[in-house]
Protein backbone atom coordinates (compact mmCIF):
# COMPACT_ATOMS: atom_id res chain seq x y z
CA UNK A 1 0.00 0.00 0.00
CA UNK A 2 1.69 3.45 -0.77
CA UNK A 3 1.75 6.31 1.35
CA UNK A 4 -0.71 8.69 1.46
CA UNK A 5 0.39 11.68 -0.67
CA UNK A 6 0.66 15.73 1.11
CA UNK A 7 -2.36 17.98 0.35
CA UNK A 8 -1.58 21.66 0.16
CA UNK A 9 -3.91 24.07 1.97
CA UNK A 10 -3.17 27.93 0.36
CA UNK A 11 -4.96 30.79 2.31
CA UNK A 12 -4.45 34.21 0.02
CA UNK A 13 -5.30 37.23 1.98
CA UNK A 14 -5.72 40.84 1.16
CA UNK A 15 -4.68 43.27 4.10
CA UNK A 16 -5.55 47.20 3.59
CA UNK A 17 -2.96 48.86 4.37
CA UNK A 18 -3.55 50.61 7.59
CA UNK A 19 -3.69 47.43 9.06
CA UNK A 20 -0.63 45.49 7.39
CA UNK A 21 1.71 45.62 10.48
CA UNK A 22 -0.47 44.57 13.26
CA UNK A 23 -1.96 42.11 11.19
CA UNK A 24 1.06 40.63 10.24
CA UNK A 25 2.18 40.77 13.76
CA UNK A 26 -0.43 38.56 14.89
CA UNK A 27 -0.56 35.96 11.31
CA UNK A 28 2.97 35.29 12.54
CA UNK A 29 3.34 35.25 16.55
CA UNK A 30 -0.18 33.82 16.95
CA UNK A 31 -2.44 32.36 14.38
CA UNK A 32 0.47 30.39 12.06
CA UNK A 33 1.71 28.73 15.70
CA UNK A 34 -1.94 28.11 16.61
CA UNK A 35 -2.71 26.10 13.17
CA UNK A 36 0.80 24.70 13.08
CA UNK A 37 -0.33 22.86 16.29
CA UNK A 38 -3.41 21.63 14.58
CA UNK A 39 -3.02 17.53 13.81
CA UNK A 40 -1.54 16.79 10.27
CA UNK A 41 -0.19 20.20 9.67
CA UNK A 42 3.57 20.19 8.42
CA UNK A 43 5.12 23.84 7.60
CA UNK A 44 4.12 26.72 6.58
CA UNK A 45 5.67 29.47 3.99
CA UNK A 46 4.07 32.62 3.60
CA UNK A 47 4.83 35.04 0.31
CA UNK A 48 3.78 38.55 -0.03
CA UNK A 49 2.60 39.31 -3.56
CA UNK A 50 5.29 41.98 -5.24
CA UNK A 51 2.60 43.62 -6.64
CA UNK A 52 -0.46 45.17 -4.28
CA UNK A 53 -4.30 44.88 -5.39
CA UNK A 54 -5.89 47.18 -7.44
CA UNK A 55 -7.09 49.25 -4.50
CA UNK A 56 -3.36 49.22 -2.83
CA UNK A 57 -4.19 46.30 -0.67
CA UNK A 58 -1.39 43.65 0.51
CA UNK A 59 -1.48 40.45 -0.86
CA UNK A 60 -0.18 37.26 0.64
CA UNK A 61 -0.56 33.65 0.43
CA UNK A 62 -0.26 31.11 3.01
CA UNK A 63 1.11 27.48 1.69
CA UNK A 64 0.54 24.91 4.66
CA UNK A 65 1.71 21.36 4.06
CA UNK A 66 -0.38 18.95 5.61
CA UNK A 67 0.35 15.03 5.62
CA UNK A 68 -3.01 14.68 3.71
CA UNK A 69 -6.31 15.56 2.73
CA UNK A 70 -8.05 13.37 5.21
CA UNK A 71 -5.91 15.89 7.91
CA UNK A 72 -7.00 18.80 6.63
CA UNK A 73 -10.88 17.54 6.36
CA UNK A 74 -10.40 17.00 10.36
CA UNK A 75 -8.96 20.11 10.13
CA UNK A 76 -11.86 22.19 8.72
CA UNK A 77 -14.36 20.36 10.57
CA UNK A 78 -13.00 21.08 14.12
CA UNK A 79 -13.51 23.24 16.77
CA UNK A 80 -10.22 24.87 16.58
CA UNK A 81 -10.49 26.10 12.89
CA UNK A 82 -14.07 27.69 13.89
CA UNK A 83 -12.29 29.52 16.66
CA UNK A 84 -9.63 30.78 14.81
CA UNK A 85 -11.51 31.67 11.83
CA UNK A 86 -14.01 33.13 13.97
CA UNK A 87 -10.72 35.06 15.82
CA UNK A 88 -9.46 36.07 12.72
CA UNK A 89 -12.60 37.89 11.26
CA UNK A 90 -13.25 39.83 14.61
CA UNK A 91 -9.93 41.07 14.86
CA UNK A 92 -9.44 41.86 11.09
CA UNK A 93 -12.61 41.29 9.41
CA UNK A 94 -12.87 44.51 8.04
CA UNK A 95 -9.41 44.75 7.14
CA UNK A 96 -8.88 41.77 5.16
CA UNK A 97 -10.41 39.23 2.52
CA UNK A 98 -9.76 35.73 2.13
CA UNK A 99 -9.43 33.24 -0.03
CA UNK A 100 -9.06 29.10 0.39
CA UNK A 101 -8.41 26.62 -1.95
CA UNK A 102 -7.00 22.79 -1.35
CA UNK A 103 -4.67 20.79 -3.72
CA UNK A 104 -3.89 17.11 -3.31
CA UNK A 105 0.17 16.39 -4.45
CA UNK A 106 -0.39 14.22 -8.02
CA UNK A 107 3.69 13.78 -8.75
CA UNK A 108 6.51 15.60 -6.83
CA UNK A 109 9.78 16.55 -9.02
CA UNK A 110 12.86 17.45 -7.21
CA UNK A 111 16.51 18.64 -8.62
CA UNK A 112 18.98 15.79 -9.18
CA UNK A 113 21.99 16.91 -7.39
CA UNK A 114 23.77 13.72 -8.55
CA UNK A 115 23.41 15.60 -12.55
CA UNK A 116 24.95 18.60 -11.35
CA UNK A 117 27.90 16.90 -9.89
CA UNK A 118 28.82 14.63 -13.23
CA UNK A 119 28.28 17.99 -15.10
CA UNK A 120 30.38 20.26 -12.60
CA UNK A 121 33.07 17.01 -12.98
CA UNK A 122 32.96 16.77 -17.06
CA UNK A 123 34.13 20.55 -17.10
Amino acid sequence: MSEPKPALYIVTIEVAPSAEDTWNQWHEQVHVPEVLRQPGFVSCRKWKDTTAADDGWARYVCHYELTGPDALERYTASEAARRLREESELRFGYVTRHRRQIYSEVARFEVDSDADTDADASE
